[in-house]
């Protein structure tokens, strides 16, 4: 099925065609226009001024297959005002297709083989050309069309990226901001007795109370109704229950024998025994 509006285009440039590579940028040019785009010229290099008809036209321009072998066409979005450079290098019967954005210098590519879409007869649209609505579809999808996909895909990258972040930010506002666990258990009650934990504290640096060593005020209470016996030397209620040690205090208060106090033997001289 013939492109809307081409058979025009080709019945004005009939005459000009000299090659079958000719022709297929005939077809690329009118794709590219019924995308929307306006040809604005040949060259790679856009006007300084807007003297030289920056508006486009839906016509191949003046000398546009001046050189068989590389094809250069400059285009314009009128809607976005963007601005687009064709580039086309004809080599042993293929086109390869070059497509830039001009702002952002994006570049789509392809290859296309000028005999397999094209005759040697130029008596009309439909001798001149085979399986048109084939290449149409061709460059639909891989030049104009693969260029706005891909700039689709960045914008919605962008807007989902955005959307993202801007709902982390929102979602820590909202959370209430966490408790780091307690490093170590809290006091007890005063007057508390663990009996599983004596000498814990040691393994503690940061702990309170004392460990090993005896701390006054904080020994374990006896049971009630049971009285603790005294030690000789020492405070009622200083010595905790079941407490083994040797006692201490002035002479005649130990209790006798003492062997710390016993006289060594004459015959060993050892400072130890």
């Amino acid at each position: 099925m013939a492109l809307v509006g081409f058979e025009l285009l080709f019945q004005s440039i009939r005459d000009q065609l000299r090659s079958n590579d000719d022709a297929a940028i005939a077809v690329v040019h009118w794709n590219l226009i019924s995308k929307g785009l306006k040809c604005c010229g040949t060259g790679d290099t856009w006007p300084n001024t807007q003297s030289e008809n920056n508006t486009g036209d839906e016509a191949l321009p003046l000398g546009w297959n001046q050189d068989n072998s590389i094809y250069t066409l400059r285009y314009l979005d009128p809607a976005s005002n963007g601005t687009y450079l064709m580039k086309a290098l004809a080599m042993d019967g293929s086109l390869i297709l070059h497509l830039v954005r001009c702002f952002d210098e994006k570049t789509v590519s392809m290859t296309i083989q000028s005999r397999d879409y094209v005759t040697d007869s130029r008596e009309s649209m439909a001798r001149s050309y085979r399986a048109l609505s084939v290449l149409n579809n061709q460059l639909d999808k891989e030049l104009y069309g693969k260029m706005i996909n891909t700039k689709s895909r960045a914008a919605r990258s962008s807007t989902s990226d955005t959307t993202a972040s801007s709902s982390k930010r929102h979602s820590s506002s909202q959370d209430p901001p966490e408790r780091s666990p307690p490093m170590f258990d809290p006091p007890r009650r005063p007057g508390s007795y663990d009996p599983f934990n004596i000498g814990g504290a040691d393994l503690d640096p940061f702990g309170r109370g004392g460990g090993m060593f005896m701390d006054p005020r904080n020994f374990p209470q006896a049971p009630r109704g049971i009285m603790p016996q005294p030690q000789p030397g020492f405070p009622l209620g200083s010595v905790p229950p079941g407490a083994r040690f040797d006692p201490v205090g002035p002479p005649g208060v130990r209790p006798q024998p003492d062997p710390d106090h016993e006289r060594r033997p004459s015959e060993y001289d050892d400072m130890f025994m």
